[in-house]
């Protein structure tokens, strides 16, 4: 019986937003500041004893200026990551199990060439469903991301336009926050793959403690190659 391992998960909750590199180096940051929460589900099966106490529950968005936090919790610790969009300074901080480390570096921007090397085909398709999620009206899309390998990743969202986000993603630009996230983790044929499903249960706008973000007292520094080496090799490209 096949199981979402712990590790795996943390490449994909941890390197999950590196992708903001390629964007602006400058821009005048304007759009939502402050905090949205999600309450993490899943579908398809039931969950393991042991996946139970691994896998994440929650994740808060934070917005401060420049700075976009991710912080995803699970039942055994947390690990978050602050992308500064003007500065491209990238920071990735893990307090688990008695395990606190973090990582800092600047990303550097790629040339038009390098960016058509790497780029993933993405396809948005959006359509005229509707849902109301935490008080705000939101649109269905359906992303479809291809990857150099032409392994295909379907994301399902859902996405208010009465929300604007400070740094939109170049690539997958909805016109709006994302309020809800269905993501397959595994292949659709196989019985025991889940859907992650990201749900905003509230949105809170202003000023964020810098305490939300704090970096755990103890934490021990990694370099990016020690990081990488420790998360199976080019996660962090």
């Amino acid at each position: 019986m096949k199981k979402i391992t712990v590790f795996s998960l943390m490449l994909l909750m941890i390197f999950a937003t590196t992708s903001f590199a390629n964007g602006p180096k400058k821009k005048k940051v304007s759009g939502f500041q402050g905090t949205i929460t999600y309450k993490i589900t899943y579908e398809g099966r039931e969950l393991s004893s042991q996946e139970e106490t691994q896998m994440p529950n929650k994740k808060v968005s934070y917005y401060v200026g420049s700075k976009e936090i991710e912080k995803t919790i699970m039942p055994m610790g947390y690990t978050f990551t602050i992308s500064d969009r003007e500065t491209r300074d990238y920071t990735i901080v893990y307090d688990m199990m008695g395990q606190k480390f973090f990582s800092k570096w600047t990303k550097e921007a790629k040339t038009d060439s390098a960016k058509t090397a790497d780029a993933e085909n993405i396809k948005i398709e959006k359509f005229e469903d509707t849902k109301v999620i935490a008080g705000y009206k939101c649109k269905k899309a359906l992303v479809t991301v291809k990857g150099k390998d032409d392994n295909e990743q379907k994301i399902t969202m859902y996405y208010t336009e009465d929300i604007k986000t400070p740094y939109p993603d170049e690539e997958m630009d909805l016109g709006g926050m994302v309020m809800q996230m269905e993501l397959l983790m595994g292949d659709e044929d196989d019985d025991e793959a889940l859907t992650m499903v990201y749900t905003v249960s509230e949105v809170k706008k202003g000023k964020v403690k810098k305490s939300e973000y704090a970096m755990p007292a103890g934490a021990k520094e990694y370099t990016k190659d020690e990081l990488k080496k420790m998360f199976g090799g080019g996660a962090t490209e």
